[in-house]
């Protein structure tokens, strides 16, 4: 059902068209739209055929892009989401006015924006595909850039050499990456190295039992099975081997039927180089940079909503399908494809279903997924025959990017992840013979 939105826009849109041709002069547009009352803005199945919105364009030949906020600047920060019903962006918190500009690799778009307004346009892409976008100023929404200090450890117990530290892990019947830690000085527990999380986790039922925590606040939790609101602890201490983490964040969640006591996300080791050996079954942590062994393939690697992503292609029939996979040690599957996805490369119809099962989220919301065997998935330089794969019946609303590599098939490959430069390097081991 199509809803209509009446609002109130003051804007100035700036428009630099440049050619595809490196040497050829760019061209600019100025457009400038006054104050009008009352304006209908329909949202996505009529706004092609508005005339206010069609006037309001970027186009980009790339799907990820850039945005200054003020005087932040988020290169090749924002990914555009085409099938989502609506993309908004919320600025960070301001008074009276200020610019925010969205810019891609051959276009520019500029909005001078007050608080608690919206302004709307449309992400073209070169294939046609268009992202409706919202710049939305509420006051009361969470800014979609988040400034975060980066989680730094001490070593309890310090070495004249740490150009790396080590961390031993088991593989576990779940697939996923366990670590032994503390919080709080806590008896051990038993946390699961999560590519795909950029936070620090306890399981609920945990708190106020094994681990003393204040919870002193709440957080939106975004994931496989929606958006939920979950609780938050403001200062405590990790402690994983000999490495600790002070006056930190952790979040709980309500994780249904666990096989881990909690999670330690990627943003533990921003900074640093990450290598997972699941031959040796240890993680080295680099504190500098490593000469990469020439057997490691580089991965075209991008952060998408805070967390990392690396590109592939599925065939199916002899046909490529592209596309960016999240890099997963959280997720105990092997490969999962979006409804979205599937719907736009029309890849169920071209293979045999071999089952159907339910998945469970993080927040307990269930969802039906069919199984296929994926004949052929390109990582990189890498080709992987007869991939597991499962399909969602459907997408849960406002949550995009849920084409996902899970740790069944990553486990396969050692990784080398430099954190740093937002690079994955991956190498065969023996347990993909």
């Amino acid at each position: 059902m199509n809803r209509t939105f009446f609002i109130k826009i003051v804007l100035i849109i700036i428009i630099m068209s440049c050619s595809s041709d490196d040497n050829s002069k760019s061209k600019s547009k100025q457009f400038i739209i006054k104050e009008t009352q009352n304006m209908k803005v329909f949202q996505k199945d009529n706004w092609a055929t508005s005339q206010f919105v069609d006037s309001l364009v970027l186009r980009s030949k790339s799907p990820v892009i850039s945005v200054q906020d003020g005087n932040n600047n988020y290169k090749d920060s924002w990914t555009i989401s085409p099938y989502l019903e609506l993309d908004e962006y919320v600025p960070k918190i301001f008074k009276g006015e200020k610019t925010v500009l969205f810019y891609s690799d051959i276009d520019t778009i500029s909005f001078i924006v007050k608080p608690n307004k919206q302004y709307d346009f449309v992400v073209l892409l070169n294939n046609g595909e268009k992202a409706y976008t919202r710049i939305n100023t509420d006051t009361t929404k969470s800014a979609s850039f988040v400034e975060q200090k980066i989680l730094s450890y001490s070593r309890k117990i310090d070495k004249e050499m740490f150009f790396y530290d080590t961390i031993p892990f088991r593989v576990g019947k779940d697939h996923r990456i366990h670590i032994k830690g503390k919080i709080n000085n806590s008896s051990y527990l038993d946390f699961v190295f999560d590519t795909g999380a950029n936070s620090i986790i306890i399981v609920s039922s945990l708190v106020g039992n094994k681990v003393n925590m204040l919870m002193d606040g709440e957080s939106l939790n975004s994931g496989a099975g929606g958006k939920n609101v979950i609780q938050t602890s403001s200062s405590n201490t990790l402690e994983v081997e000999n490495l600790a983490w002070e006056s930190i964040k952790i979040v709980s969640i309500g994780y249904q039927n666990p096989s881990f006591d909690g999670v330690i996300g990627w943003t533990s080791f921003e900074d640093k180089i990450v290598e997972i050996d699941y031959q040796r079954e240890i993680l080295v942590i680099y504190n500098k940079s490593i000469d990469i062994p020439s057997d490691y393939k580089k991965m075209d690697t991008k952060i998408i909503k805070g967390i990392p992503y690396i590109k592939g292609s599925v065939t199916v029939n002899n046909k490529d399908s592209f596309g960016w996979f999240e890099f997963d040690t959280g997720s105990d599957g092997s490969f999962s494809i979006s409804h979205n996805f599937d719907y736009i490369h029309n890849l169920s119809k071209e293979m045999d279903l071999v089952a159907t099962s339910v998945a469970t989220g993080s927040s307990g919301a269930k969802w039906t997924t069919d199984n296929y065997l994926l004949p052929i998935l390109r990582l990189g330089e890498l080709e992987i025959h007869q991939v597991p794969v499962s399909i969602r019946s459907e997408d849960p609303k406002g949550v995009g990017y849920l084409d996902i590599l899970g740790n069944n098939l990553l486990k396969k490959f050692n990784a080398i992840i430099d954190f740093k430069e937002n690079i994955i390097y991956l190498k065969p081991n023996n347990l993909s013979l």
